[in-house]
């Protein structure tokens, strides 16, 4: 019959046999199949009763049944209506449909095993997102590939609690490999944990907090014998290597930046070279202003790269060695140059030498300023400005050049 409050309510309680067993007995309704209210000798409850097949076929294209499972879905007096429990039963019959049997408690969800592998490839692909140089992320894998791909399959749940073994690890590379190969090592596992524990908020703190870094104590130089600097130059056998030295000198520019300068990125009229990805990626693109003695340093190797290497040669500083087609350093410490890096320092004394303020030297080597008042200066508003500024510092080193003077240390510096 058609279940309805007033008919299930007329039900009359089931009866006892003379055993005393309970006589319990079910009532179907006829609107939704397998609905059914049971009688007990003091309750009445909706169940529903279906056959219950796989949930995938068999060979024979055709789903196995199961078995049949009778399903209670709550005391009639629960549900306000019997259209309440109609659409309770048509839920549980929809899953039985599916294969699923609803009197089997749900398996729990499995959770993900978050390993240091698969952070480290997440991390790094976010890292290539925001515009990170191809060598900061080659750096990067250097470090998972020589260091810690033995770690690569751990769970950083694991790690996380292995503080021990982290510690360990950071003392064995300082021995194999050197105390800042060790730093530099626990400094991408802690930047890769950070940014795991941002995906899975239950990880532990990071485990190189229970690391003791090795000191780091770096010698840098800077050219104060600037006579002998520019005779060395001068001995390069390569007129582009030349030039990329004194543009370094002149300039302050990093030496990755500097060999892939491109022609299309000059602009003589303005005195000024677009850098459109420096260290710290798109984001920090800048134009680099230039003194007249730079630009027309410039033109004249412009004009003579296209008399060698063609009228389309991209490059400012090309090289037919280099798989890149531009030049990607010069070794001339034979000669008695310093690294290229060491030239970026020298701009920098310079600079300040010259007498001009920090705020301008930060904006002429595209340094972060990182105050509050750095943070309202802007770079392209001053162009007219820092040409006059880059001027100066060229002022000064050719001044220099024709003084006396040698390479000294700076001040060790510990990191």
């Amino acid at each position: 019959m058609r279940l309805t409050l007033k008919n299930v309510g007329a039900l009359p309680w089931a009866k006892r046999n003379e055993k005393g067993r309970v006589l319990s007995y079910s009532v179907r309704d006829t609107e939704v199949r397998g609905l059914m209210v049971t009688v007990h000798a003091n309750s009445k409850v909706y169940t529903v009763q279906r056959d219950l097949y796989s949930a995938e076929k068999g060979p024979d294209g055709k789903r196995a049944m199961v078995g049949t499972r009778r399903v209670k879905l709550g005391d009639v007096r629960d549900f306000g209506t019997v259209d309440e429990a109609r659409d309770k039963a048509r839920e549980v019959i929809a899953l039985m449909r599916q294969g699923i049997d609803p009197n089997k408690p749900p398996e729990e969800p499995k959770k993900l095993v978050y390993t240091l592998g698969m952070a480290a490839e997440g991390y790094l692909d976010s890292r290539e997102r925001m515009g990170r140089q191809a060598s900061t992320i080659k750096g990067y894998r250097k470090y998972l590939r020589l260091y810690l791909a033995h770690w690569a399959d751990r769970p950083l749940e694991e790690i996380g609690h292995d503080t021990f073994g982290v510690d360990a690890l950071h003392r064995s590379i300082t021995k194999e490999h050197g105390p800042i190969c060790a730093n530099q090592t626990m400094r991408f596992l802690r930047a890769v944990y950070r940014y795991a524990r941002r995906k899975q908020r239950d990880l532990p703190p990071p485990p190189t907090e229970a690391v003791d870094f090795n000191k780091e104590v770096g010698r840098k130089t800077f050219v104060q014998d600037w006579p002998s600097w520019w005779e060395a130059v001068q001995n390069l056998p390569s007129a582009i290597a030349r030039d990329w030295y004194l543009f370094l000198a002149f300039t302050g520019m990093r030496r990755a930046a500097a060999g892939s300068a491109r022609v299309e990125h000059f602009d003589p009229k303005n005195g000024f070279l677009h850098v459109p990805k420096p260290k710290g990626g798109e984001e920090r693109a800048f134009d680099l202003p230039l003194s007249d003695y730079v630009v027309g340093l410039l033109q004249e190797r412009i004009a003579e790269n296209r008399a060698v290497f063609g009228e389309d040669c991209p490059w400012i500083f090309p090289s037919a060695r280099s798989q890149s087609g531009h030049l990607t350093g010069v070794d001339a410490r034979h000669l008695g140059l310093p690294s290229p890096h060491v030239m970026r320092h020298s701009f920098v004394t310079a600079a300040k030498a010259a007498g001009l303020a920090d705020y301008d030297v930060k904006l002429l080597v595209n340094h972060k300023i990182g105050d509050v008042t750095g943070g309202y200066i802007h770079g392209t508003e001053l162009g007219d400005h820092l040409r006059r500024c880059t001027g100066r510092v060229t002022a000064y080193l050719q001044g220099r050049i024709h003084g006396e003077g040698k390479v000294v240390p700076l001040r060790a510096k510990v990191a």
